[in-house]
């Protein structure tokens, strides 16, 4: 029965690693039914709306001149989940950090995410293969010999997601139906992303005024410890991590949208 799935290896390239603050930049996966050759390969650069980082640029290559031309996230999504299908398994390396941004970024155009199954290797690999000194990507291709270096380009790694998971399967016990399936996996679902939007304290009303209204707001905002500085934003949703507020908005200095941290906003106002 296992061997009549299609399993779909899927992995993202972003700009930094808090989902709700950040946005992907390539999205790359790999189709295939376990102990068969033949797979369907997925990949796309995606431009951000926002300059990459140079802190990620180092880990992943991907820089602004590489995704200026390419399409931006909706499309990109909606082609991807149609390669996916509604009846796979989905398969990831730390899943809920690309669940994450899979989410968020579905969220942010309005794309309705289906509930697929995803499975996490690293919670498989702690299953069948105890007591590893590392259970990073890397490591685990290296310990199992599938390869020996990790690129971390998307469509690279999601390929060695699905040379790993096929390398843990020969350890599988039959199975001959989805009841089975599920007690064996610890699954997980798009639904589950940890970046639910939240509302402000009482006391910045008129920033969630500013929010549900569509209107502009004026900031004073200290960034990386330079002196607070006005900008003009459209604040569109808000975020929590750790007891710490973030804004999401459009700014109009920089045109793009930025995340603002709330306790970094000396004073405001809405503009009417």
């Amino acid at each position: 029965w296992l061997q009549t799935l299609d399993f779909v290896a899927f992995d993202t390239e972003t700009t930094g690693l808090w989902a709700p603050a950040n946005r992907i930049v390539e999205v790359g996966a790999v189709k295939f039914r376990l102990g068969q050759p033949r797979i369907e390969q997925f990949q796309a650069l995606v431009n951000p709306e926002r300059k990459i980082p140079a802190e990620t640029i180092r880990i992943h290559g991907i820089t602004d001149s590489m995704v200026r031309q390419s399409e931006t996230i909706e499309p990109v999504i909606a082609r991807f989940l149609e390669f996916c299908g509604t009846d796979s398994v989905l398969i990831a390396h730390n899943a809920m950090f690309d669940i994450g941004f899979v989410g968020c970024e579905a969220d942010r155009v309005g794309i309705e995410l289906p509930e697929n199954l995803i499975l996490d290797t690293v919670d498989i690999c702690r299953k069948y293969r105890p007591g590893l000194d590392s259970y990073s990507l890397l490591a685990l291709v290296r310990e199992f010999k599938i390869d020996r270096s990790q690129n971390h380009r998307a469509a690279d790694d999601a390929a060695q997601v699905w040379k790993l998971f096929e390398h843990l399967s020969q350890d599988f016990p039959f199975l001959d139906g989805e009841g089975e399936f599920r007690k064996l996996f610890t699954s997980y679902r798009f639904s589950q992303w940890q970046g639910e939007e939240v509302r402000l304290p009482d006391q910045f009303e008129e920033i969630s005024r500013a929010i549900e209204q569509e209107l502009p707001l004026e900031i004073m905002y200290a960034s990386n410890g330079r002196p607070p500085q006005k900008r003009i934003i459209r604040p569109r949703r808000v975020h929590s991590l750790r007891a710490q507020y973030y804004i999401a908005a459009f700014c109009e200095q920089v045109e793009e949208e930025r995340t603002f941290r709330l306790d970094r906003i000396s004073s405001f106002r809405v503009m009417k």
